[in-house]
């Protein structure tokens, strides 16, 4: 007997019958797949809580002792790419000795040199993985396996790679990454942000202000924003200069938040005149820099920052008010008459009421 025996005579049944054969054998294949990558999915999971269960005391012993015991195996296989994931979430809540103890168990295991293979294996997450172990062990020797992933298309590779390059050396992994992000259009203002943040105020400074001077319209709208991990005495004369005389109301911003850093009572004229900028996000910056050098020969000033059209100054103006030296609650509300602008007179007692508050509170 054929083993189209069971089918029917008639064509259409016939092609019919085979394609719901077909359609029932392809779901139980489906149906066994999914189980059997189900079990694999969860045999893998328990061995991988069980891992990270043996191996997290060690790890947190480490941390605090360095000639603490261990009877632990070196990893092997995949379990070098668990172990350095759970010690990377260990590194990323450890400060200081803590963090040189888990390098050095890292390195007594011989997982360094994993890592920097990880660096060629496929897969986004291996390079994750790897470039945020290096960026922890933070050793310059692997300058030349970092820096070229810097430059690659993947944003979040490109980040890890460049978090990594300024843990190893802050002032030349400054110098590498800055103009990698100005010519890249994955790198975002707060990627630039963190950063500069990571490297610190000594290493940002010289290359931002060198690209400053070099940089065109687009450039300095992304540059600018980032003075503020600079240091203010070396910027000042840049934000001096772009205060007074920038077309780009975003650079003006930036210039007079660095001079209220800076605090130098020379630069009050230029803030005070910036007061009446025709962009509100300007005469905002503007009150603000103004807070740190103000005193009760401002008054007059302030109380004009009271009528402005934008919310924001009128807040900041009243609030600089009631922080002036000298400045008790008999004063504030000797202010109130001077006040012609209903909103001012409104920010101005908000002003008062929240400076009694927190006196009370005190």
């Amino acid at each position: 007997m054929e083993w189209t025996g069971w089918l029917p005579v008639d064509p259409l049944l016939r092609l019919a019958s085979l394609i719901a054969s077909l359609l029932a054998a392809v779901t139980v294949l489906v149906l066994l797949q999914v189980l059997v990558l189900s079990t694999l999915a969860t045999r893998q999971r328990r061995e991988r809580e069980a891992f990270d269960h043996q191996w997290r005391p060690h790890m947190a012993r480490a941390s605090l002792d360095t000639d603490a015991p261990c009877d632990l195996p070196p990893p092997h296989g995949r379990r070098r790419l668990w172990w350095l994931m759970l010690w990377n979430k260990l590194q990323r809540k450890l400060r200081g000795e803590s963090t040189a103890r888990l390098n050095r168990l890292l390195l007594g295991n011989a997982l360094d040199g994993y890592a920097l293979r990880l660096l060629r294996f496929p897969g986004v997450r291996n390079r994750l993985v790897a470039l945020e172990t290096l960026r922890h062990l933070g050793d310059p020797a692997h300058w030349d396996a970092v820096e070229p992933l810097a430059r690659g298309r993947n944003p979040f590779v490109a980040f890890a790679a460049a978090q990594a390059l300024i843990a190893m050396d802050p002032a030349r992994g400054t110098r590498t990454v800055l103009p990698i992000a100005l010519e890249g259009e994955h790198w975002g203002g707060q990627r630039l942000v963190a950063l500069c943040r990571q490297a610190g105020r000594d290493a940002v400074t010289d290359t931002l202000l060198q690209s400053l001077e070099r940089a065109d319209a687009g450039a300095l709208s992304r540059l600018a924003p980032l003075l503020a991990f600079a240091d203010p005495a070396r910027a000042a004369p840049w934000a001096r200069e772009r205060a007074l005389r920038d077309t780009d109301a975003r650079n003006r911003q930036s210039a007079l938040k660095a001079l209220g850093e800076l605090g130098d009572p020379r630069d009050k004229p230029l803030i005070v005149r910036s007061l009446h900028d025709e962009d509100p996000a300007v005469r905002l910056a503007a009150a603000q820099a103004l807070r740190t050098s103000a005193d009760l020969s401002d008054v007059d000033v302030l109380l004009a920052a009271l009528s402005d059209r934008s919310w924001w100054v009128r807040r900041q103006a009243a609030d600089t008010l009631a922080a002036l030296p000298r400045m008790d609650d008999a004063a504030l509300l000797s202010l109130l008459p001077r006040v012609d602008d209903r909103y001012g007179r409104e920010a101005l007692e908000r002003a008062r009421a929240e400076r009694g508050m927190r006196g009370g509170r005190a």
